[in-house]
């Protein structure tokens, strides 16, 4: 039989078989439908996932580790329910610490427990108000354990930070001081062994170049993880003006030398060169520097030359050489009271 006398016979059974079974069908979809939603009218018993936020801690305590962030329901509710429960945003659940007794597993009450299954009332007069009578039946886990730590005030000084540049300055000029923030200090609350380990705060690097003149800025404090202060930004000052270079011819004192020992160095003097700027050059007098050798370096280093060491001069005073870096000795062993030691002991 020719294709094209076919086709037309096939076209006019499938439309038969349409018309004959749509009818079918609709009923079908119509039961199921049906008893789909007296299904759904039925009570069940499922577990669901709900988030949960943690309120009302003990005071002066913080939580040192952070506790499980999601708990599992074991609810009672219809049907309809417990699909949108499923399947809509849940919002997190408020875990009340202190309306529920809590057990001390340590002397100091850091680390306490508290036992879910009495939370169950409370947590269900909450899932009531955006779901249609929902009962919880049991919490998993049955226990939640917080790990509390003190909270501690402190105040610490505030510490600006420049970010690395080469270029930072322009010539002939540099930093006259530390750069200051203003305020110079910040009150910082947290757990205890985290304040603890704070000695300052630093700000964010500030990025600056080619300075000719003091600026002032606004920095950002770096930020501390459970850490909190009442600022977040401060003024941050960066004194900048021409520098010059200088020298002092210093005395060499000496350190832990013995009373029966007359040490002797030469040179006795050494040149102490430095850049200072010119708003502070008169201020830089050759009191401020303090060079020195140290008599228990000849046993220590073994050969026949001492290094000079400086103490710490103040920050106005910048790049300082010391020529030369180490002198030579000699000792001589005598008497106390002969001893004539131009030095500190």
């Amino acid at each position: 039989m020719p294709f094209r006398v076919l086709l037309p016979r096939i076209w006019k059974y499938i439309r038969r078989i349409r018309q004959e079974h749509f009818a079918f069908f609709f009923f079908l979809l119509l039961a199921a439908a049906a008893w789909l939603g007296q299904a759904l009218n039925e009570t069940y018993v499922a577990s669901i996932e709900y988030p949960v936020k943690y309120t009302n801690l003990p005071p002066n305590r913080m939580l040192s580790q952070p506790p499980l962030e999601r708990l599992t329901l074991q609810v009672q509710a219809d049907g309809y329910t417990i699909i949108s429960s499923r399947l809509k945003y849940k919002r997190p659940l408020s875990y009340n610490i202190n309306a529920f007794a809590l057990y001390s597993l340590t002397l100091d009450s850091t680390s306490v427990y508290t036992l879910t299954r009495y939370a169950t009332n409370r947590l269900s007069a909450e899932l009531n108000l955006s779901n249609r009578d929902i009962k919880i039946l049991d919490i998993d886990p049955d226990t939640l354990i917080f790990n509390f730590s003190r909270v501690k005030k402190k105040r610490l000084p505030i510490v600006p930070q420049l970010a690395d540049n080469p270029n930072l300055f322009e010539k002939q000029y540099m930093l006259s001081g530390l750069p200051y923030a203003s305020p110079d200090c910040v009150e910082v609350t947290g757990p205890s062994f985290i304040i603890d380990t704070l000695q300052y705060i630093p700000t964010e690097p500030l990025r600056l170049s080619r300075l000719n003149d003091t600026v002032v800025k606004k920095a950002v404090l770096v930020e501390y993880n459970r850490v909190s202060y009442p600022l977040s930004r401060v003024k941050v000052t960066v004194p900048v003006d021409e520098f010059t270079e200088s020298e002092y011819l210093i005395p060499v004192q000496q350190r832990n030398v013995p009373d029966t020992v007359l040490l002797k160095t030469f040179p006795k003097e050494v040149k102490i060169n430095y850049l200072v700027t010119l708003s502070h050059f008169d201020n830089v007098q050759p009191e401020q520097f303090k060079v020195w050798v140290d008599y228990n370096s000849i046993q220590s280093n073994g050969n026949s030359l001492l290094p000079v060491n400086m103490d710490p001069v103040s920050n106005t005073i910048q790049k300082v050489r010391i020529a030369p870096r180490s002198v030579e000795y000699l000792i001589e062993i005598t008497h106390a009271k002969d001893r004539n030691n131009g030095g500190n002991r």
